[in-house]
């Protein structure tokens, strides 16, 4: 469990916890904040730790709504996207509850104590475990928030984006070096971590291709796409490409992830190697981009009869594999 500062602060008595329940803004799937789970309504975008929220009994959705009596924030990585969830925060609380907001200072919580002191009396803090829980009465009027609340990026072409989406301001190198790459896709594929659609889109540029099934774990991420990508052979939805259950693909194209927190984990890239094969019709082919540091190639290599690295260019590697050694017929 991750204990939140929030506990913490009422453990050493610099504040008491809510009585009345709680409302956890992008609460991590295993955070422990002092509230009983029947007390605790929770908002989380990323499907996997959504799931692990609701597998514990707390009524989690992906985008906080309803009246509450306090509200804590966890930060995002982002700040335009932690501030926009204080800004929800805020909305929902009623007045005189409590508004806290938790982070660390990688995730940026000085400046967004700055942010705060500057609109709202009463901000008070608690320092812990290289971090900062922050917390304040909601006033009885708000001030204009419409500044936090502008999340959506919206580019000349007709891309929608969104603060905290991974690669918000554009297409991000790795898929438009694989994309570059694909040959005309034909057939029924899938696109494992699909974003806000920029692969998705440029598959579907070839009419041979039948269907085109993307999976995303960011809830925002997902409507960015569902935007961006508006061709009747595709659907897009919220999930955890670890759990997806579709077999007998065509074609599966990939730029996984890396990254569970801060720190490079390939794990979760190898996981994606590991589902792709099984996904996978029996002459099936792998198409993926990854920096050209991460060790992909022994999964790769243990999972599909060939491999083959088409290209490396600009610190990224795109990888063709070829014939799964444990096909699936499709479904």
């Amino acid at each position: 469990m991750v204990t939140s500062r929030l506990l913490l602060a009422a453990e050493a008595h610099a504040l008491a916890l809510p009585e009345n329940g709680l409302l956890w803004l992008n609460a991590p799937g295993d955070g422990e904040c002092g509230i009983a789970p029947d007390q605790l309504r929770a908002s989380q975008t990323i499907f996997p730790e959504h799931a692990r929220l609701s597998a514990r009994g707390i009524d989690a959705t992906p985008v906080a709504d309803g009246q509450a009596e306090a509200a804590l924030v966890s930060l995002h990585r982002a700040k335009a996207a932690s501030l926009e969830l204080i800004a929800r925060a805020l909305t929902l609380t009623k007045p005189g509850g409590m508004v806290a907001v938790d982070g660390n200072k990688t995730d940026g919580v000085e400046s967004i104590a700055k942010a705060l002191k500057a609109r709202f009396d009463g901000v008070q803090s608690y320092s812990k475990a290289h971090g900062k829980l922050l917390w304040f009465p909601r006033p009885e009027t708000l001030p204009d928030l419409s500044e936090w609340e502008d999340v959506t990026y919206l580019f000349p072409n007709g891309w929608v984006t969104r603060a905290g989406v991974f690669s918000s301001d554009g297409p991000d190198a790795g898929s438009k070096i694989l994309a570059e790459a694909l040959p005309p896709l034909k057939g029924h594929i899938a696109d494992l971590g699909a974003g806000w659609g920029y692969l998705s889109g440029e598959v579907l540029k070839s009419d041979a291709v039948t269907a085109l099934d993307g999976i995303e774990a960011d809830y925002h991420a997902v409507a960015c796409a569902r935007h961006n990508v508006q061709d009747p052979r595709a659907t897009i939805v919220w999930g955890d490409v670890r759990e997806a259950q579709g077999t007998g693909y065509d074609v599966v194209v990939t730029n996984p992830p890396f990254h569970v927190s801060r720190k490079p984990d390939p794990a979760l890239g190898i996981a994606f190697v590991t589902k792709a094969a099984a996904m996978l019709a029996p002459k099936g082919q792998l198409w993926m981009v990854a920096n050209r540091n991460l060790p992909y190639e022994t999964t790769l290599e243990a999972c599909f009869r060939q491999v083959k690295t088409v290209t490396q260019e600009g610190g990224f590697k795109v990888i063709q594999a070829t014939s799964p050694k444990n096909p699936r017929a499709r479904n």
